[in-house]
């Protein structure tokens, strides 16, 4: 691998010795020139030789003092000028000195830019291989990642896919996605490209169905991100087979509308009873009149009314016990205020949720707990959709050894509350089920569902058992 501190490394080729000894070398240099002409009266001139300081010590020196050691050295060098009249010495000062200067700023210069250029291949080295394993870590991520990644190119051929997109859309071993047309696989990416031919950086996300290779379908979500112009136009997508949540989705659903009809047939069976009892207390009324003893009519109504008790046998305690489990007040409430709150936000309403974030977990069916906090949430929304303050507050404390869960809006109250928990009660915005159904869940998971009266607004208070402290520290 190259080193990264490439630059101070070529530099310290240029200029081996450092800034200090390189001047004493230039030094020692000319001083030596200066001895050989001073004792040596040598009939030749050195003049040329006192550029070779002047060079070494250009490399470390700044323009202003080559300058000045240019002049200098042609100082000295001049002192061993004989018999020249005043003209010829400073012509030949100023000639020397600028052959002196030239040559000096000329290699600083060329040494200058040299580690300039130096300096430049090293960052780019650097960066080089920066990007390298920029580009490793992302195949990394791309390889590794269970979600399908794809890059499509501007004529809807797949240019790039991962190991998982491969896997996903069931391809033989050995066969590649690469140069494939992806309106085969997913059809909304051929289309995203060709409607957002005009619309630069567009990034959305949607759930459609996809078609793996053997022609089956499968639903799917897909992230997808389109940059570039015209024909260097590209497509990126992230796409997540979603089969396992659909399906565990609407056997979620199902239970939950096996539920829900058990209890609403328990509770018309509930009714039914109530008629059928009043209905068996008449007719026993009339077999006690001696003129009707034998009537048999009077036989056949009490054994419809009979038969028909018998229909409506069905108890809501006949159902299974839900499986209760610990569960995190924080993470429900959080969970069901994401759900709620566009629908609050539509009408300039607040909720305000208050848990300590060291709250104990609870024993509930988190599902059927979750339904129970929707259910009276939408009835407190049409609550204070007309009034002037519209809030929603959820608290917890602990009270007794169970948690209490209290649900407070701000709407006008209860008229009636003693008939709050009746079946198919008069004057219900909906069936009248709703809170007779969210009292039935509670009691199936050991819990209670209150009113709780108040000067203002409509108060709930869900009661549950706190979850055994062995099973809180396992869960």
């Amino acid at each position: 691998m190259e080193r990264l501190r490439l630059p101070f490394e070529i530099r310290g080729q240029v200029v081996k010795l450092g800034y200090a000894a390189t001047l004493w070398i230039a030094a020692a240099m000319l001083a030596g020139l200066v001895m050989a002409e001073w004792y040596s009266r040598l009939g030749v001139s050195l003049g040329l030789l006192y550029i070779l300081p002047v060079v070494l010590a250009a490399t470390v020196l700044s323009r202003r003092h080559i300058v000045m050691a240019a002049v200098a050295c042609a100082g000295l060098r001049g002192l061993f000028v004989m018999n020249e009249q005043m003209v010829e010495q400073s012509l030949r000062f100023f000639m020397a000195t600028i052959a002196y200067a030239g040559c000096g700023l000329l290699v600083a210069e060329i040494s200058r830019t040299r580690r300039m250029v130096f300096g430049h291949y090293a960052r780019l080295r650097a960066e080089q291989h920066l990007r390298r394993r920029a580009e490793r870590q992302l195949r990394l991520l791309a390889e590794s990642s269970p979600a399908a990644i794809l890059t499509v190119a501007s004529d809807g051929r797949i240019v790039a896919a991962n190991r998982a997109a491969h896997e996903m859309l069931d391809l033989e071993p050995g066969q590649s996605l690469i140069g494939e047309a992806v309106r085969g696989y997913l059809p909304v990416l051929h289309d995203a490209l060709s409607v957002s031919a005009n619309i630069d950086g567009m990034r959305t996300s949607t759930s459609t169905w996809g078609q793996r290779a053997d022609g089956s379908s499968f639903p799917t979500t897909i992230w997808f991100s389109v940059y570039g112009q015209r024909e260097t136009r590209h497509l990126a997508a992230i796409v997540v087979d979603v089969s396992d949540e659909v399906r565990e989705r609407e056997y979620a659903h199902f239970q939950d509308l096996n539920k829900y009809n058990r209890l609403l047939a328990g509770a018309v069976s509930h009714e039914i009873r109530n008629l059928c009892s009043a209905a068996s207390v008449v007719s026993s009324n009339l077999s006690r009149h001696p003129a009707m003893q034998d009537d048999p009519d009077l036989a056949a109504l009490r054994s419809l009314v009979q038969a028909l008790l018998e229909l409506a046998s069905f108890d809501l305690r006949r159902q299974a016990h839900p499986s209760v489990s610990e569960t995190s007040l924080q993470a429900l409430l959080t969970e069901l205020e994401v759900i709620i709150a566009p629908d609050w936000a539509d009408i300039e309403g607040e909720v305000h949720i208050a848990v300590p974030p060291d709250f104990p977990p609870v024993r509930a069916d988190r599902h059927a707990l979750l339904q129970v906090l929707l259910n009276l949430a939408q009835n407190a929304l049409r609550a204070v959709s007309d009034q002037s303050h519209r809030l929603l507050q959820l608290s917890a404390h602990i009270d007794d050894g169970r948690a209490v869960l209290r649900v407070l809006d701000s709407g006008p109250g209860l008229a009636q509350p003693e008939h709050l928990f009746q079946p198919f009660r008069s004057g219900a915005n909906g069936s009248g089920l709703g809170l007779y159904i969210s009292r039935a869940l509670m009691t199936h998971q050991d819990g209670q569902l209150r009113h709780v009266p108040g000067d203002s607004g409509c108060c709930f208070e869900l009661l549950l058992p706190l979850a055994p402290v062995n099973e809180a520290a396992h869960g």
